[in-house]
């Protein structure tokens, strides 16, 4: 019997620490990024009106602000929503000890929260005896300003319960894509919606393919491309079938093929055993669907699988 799944509270598996040693953290390489930078200095005294930035006071701050504690906004930006503890193994890697890495992640987290570049929803996941570890974080107006241009007109939002389940469970499976970084091999990762693919249908259309994740593991002798999907058992079997023909349907444009020499093949990453037994099965029962194409497996076993793909 699985082990229930939390997302947010990590796969319910021994996961290596991720290694973004890239600022854009679409490459990781498996090297510890230097734990230096992580004391930002006192930016002037902040406006009256506490929930708005000003300009010049963002500036400074931006004219401040420590590399990590970018990659720190960066992250989140990325993936919307996010737990300490999941920004801890994004981020903070290259410490001594787990309890060194969480004390620092802690401390730099806080700091934001401070200089209005961080919000917490006010809700954890994974139940009151998680800790400050499931706190949730998202960005705020000043930070989405800080980031990019456009982020003049963001607005924070309180998540469905189930959107946010979402949100953090791709988390946890783009953390366990990129634990498979090492020494001899890069892994790139890309978070929707820089995952998705335009393409056009049969009828001249435009569509586009919405992977979670898109994700490309790279040695000296091979390299291996990945779509991953999450499901939270929130989807219909049927609705997941669709899915599967809008992979199909791209394939078959050799938009891919052209660009890489292959397609990538779709990872299906689910909550139980039994439920990833009935969407193998109606996958090899579809007369147009490729099921060579495509790999299920569940939280708990998605590490095992991944790396026995990679390997």
């Amino acid at each position: 019997m699985n082990a229930p799944y939390v997302p947010g509270d990590g796969l319910p598996v021994g996961l290596p620490l991720g290694s973004p040693s890239d600022p854009s953290f679409s490459q990781v390489r498996g090297e510890p990024d230097s734990p230096s930078g992580t004391n930002t200095p006192h930016p002037p005294a902040a406006e009256p009106n506490p929930k708005r930035v000003s300009a010049s006071r963002l500036a400074w701050v931006d004219d401040h602000l420590p590399e990590r504690d970018r990659q720190v906004l960066e992250i989140v930006a990325a993936h919307r929503y996010l737990t300490t503890r999941q920004l801890e193994r994004f981020v903070f890697t290259g410490h001594a000890s787990e309890e060194s890495a969480a004390r620092t992640s802690r401390r730099v987290l806080a700091r934001l929260e401070r200089l209005q570049l961080l919000a917490s929803l006010g809700r954890r996941v994974g139940g009151v005896r998680a800790g400050s570890s499931a706190t949730v974080w998202q960005l705020t107006s000043a930070s989405a300003r800080l980031l990019r241009a456009d982020g003049v007109g963001f607005r924070r939002h309180d998540p469905s319960p189930r959107f946010l389940r979402h949100c953090l469970a791709v988390a946890d499976v783009n953390l366990a894509v990129r634990s498979l970084a090492g020494p001899a091999r890069s892994v790139a990762v890309q978070v929707e919606p820089e995952s998705w693919r335009p393409y056009l249908g049969p009828g001249g259309e435009r569509r586009t393919l919405q992977p979670d994740l898109a994700a490309e593991l790279t040695t000296d002798e091979y390299e291996e491309r990945w779509f991953l999907e999450v499901d939270l058992g929130t989807e219909s079997l049927p609705t997941l079938l669709r899915q599967c023909a809008q992979y199909e349907a791209y394939r078959n444009t050799g938009t891919e093929q052209a660009e890489h020499g292959s397609f990538p093949v779709v990872w299906w990453i689910l909550t139980d055993d039994h439920r990833a037994e009935r969407l193998t099965s109606a996958i090899r029962r579809a007369p147009r669907l490729t099921p060579a194409l495509y790999r299920v497996t569940t939280f708990d076993r998605l590490r095992v699988a991944i790396e026995e793909a990679a390997s």
